[in-house]
């Protein structure tokens, strides 16, 4: 509640701070929205102060510069009655926003106060007495506020009926100087002849003049409207910029570091990136050039699969014979192992000893005899080439 009071906009502008172009000093303040609850004040009314405008009122020096202000307003002045419900319509906004804003941190406030139970039944005496009699404060200065408000709505509201009634008659005033301009052009467009033919102006090519110049007047309302604003929103931002300015006189030199320091750590990392770049780039190169050698590789790989490919065929087909020639040698062995069994049974030879080494003594013996029978056949050869050579003579 402390605070509620205090959440208020800034005061309007003085007369003459716009210009010619800007509404009439001390019409900035239009009536708000009065809050519930009167101006009595109470514990429910603790929460609807909002964001109220307090404008004082107009003396001597404002009244001439809106007397200015109203001569330089006949030729091009916007309408104020738009730019103050606009005004009024942020002001009830900032009104909502205070509304709420208040409203949370008494929440805030009584959730705090319900968790601390922690001190004693003295400080908790003294504690309600304090904030009771915060609190009456408190609604003294809301009250105190709100006849303010009051006071300052019902002497805006009273300078609003007053402009708005000059306006309006200014207005008319206008709107028959126009008329009677437009007369006093049409009447004059009609009565023109041209100089060679004596011809007249034709109607429709009157009618499409006067049009073309209530399409281009209503623009340049429009463009002046629009040129209005701007040129209050440009000293609205000056006056931000030059508030700035003063507070912030001593931070441009640290600004001003602090940025050099970024600006330093900012090359770094980007001399670092380029680094980074560069050993990407070779590590492209390289592992371009790898891929390449691998592809070769594989080519070459492939060429010699191929060639052994054909190898294994040819061997596979080798293989194949060669077991075809295996079962038949195997088949051969089986023939003569069953032989051979047949022949053991029958002879019975392997059974004594001395049959068998006497079979090996003779067939040493034969075999020393075949070699001998050779020899000699050998010599007998020999012989006789010799007796045939020496003519068959001993």
């Amino acid at each position: 509640p402390d605070g509620a009071a205090d959440a208020t906009s800034p005061p309007a502008a003085p007369a003459g701070a716009e210009g010619a172009a800007g509404p009439p000093g001390g019409v900035s303040a239009p009536p708000v929205r009065a809050a519930p609850g009167g101006a009595a004040g109470g514990p429910a009314d603790s929460g609807d102060e909002g964001a109220t405008h307090e404008a004082g009122p107009l003396g001597d020096g404002d009244r001439e510069g809106i007397e200015e202000e109203e001569a330089e307003e006949e030729e091009d002045g916007p309408d104020p009655l738009m730019e103050l419900q606009d005004k009024y319509d942020q002001l009830l906004e900032l009104n909502d926003r205070a509304v709420q804003s208040n409203t949370a941190l008494q929440r805030k406030v009584i959730q705090r106060k319900m968790q601390d139970k922690s001190y004693d039944s003295a400080e908790k005496q003294s504690e309600g007495k304090v904030t009771e009699h915060k609190y009456q404060n408190a609604l003294h200065n809301v009250h105190s506020v709100r006849l303010k408000l009051r006071l300052q709505q019902v002497k805006a509201a009273r300078m609003s009926e007053e402009l708005k009634n000059q306006l309006e008659a200014k207005r008319q005033k206008a709107i028959e100087c126009r008329d009677s301009f437009q007369e006093f052009k049409r009447q004059m467009a009609k009565n023109a002849e041209y100089a060679r033919t004596g011809r007249k102006i034709p109607e429709k090519i009157i009618q499409e003049v006067e049009e073309f110049e209530l399409d281009k007047d209503a623009e340049v309302e429009e463009v002046r409207g629009s040129n209005i604003s701007l040129k209050n929103r440009l000293t609205k931002l000056e006056q931000v910029l030059r508030k700035k300015d003063e507070l912030a006189e001593n931070l441009h030199v640290i600004d001003f570091e602090q940025l050099k320091i970024e600006n330093q750590t900012l090359n770094e990392k980007i001399e670092e990136r380029n680094e980074e770049l560069h050993r990407l780039k070779k590590k492209t190169v390289v592992t371009v050039q790898i891929i390449t050698h691998m592809r070769e590789k594989v080519q070459f790989v492939q060429q010699e699969y191929q060639v052994l490919k054909g190898e294994l065929a040819q061997l596979d087909q080798d293989l194949a014979s060669q077991r075809d020639l295996v079962s038949k040698a195997k088949h051969e062995r089986d023939e003569h192992r069953s032989e051979y069994g047949k022949l053991k049974q029958q002879t019975g030879i392997m059974n004594s000893e001395h049959l068998t080494r006497d079979y090996e003594a003779r067939t040493e013996n034969i075999k020393q005899l075949k070699e001998a029978i050779v020899q000699l056949k050998k010599r007998h050869g020999q012989m006789l080439q010799f007796v045939k050579r020496h003519g068959g003579k001993l």
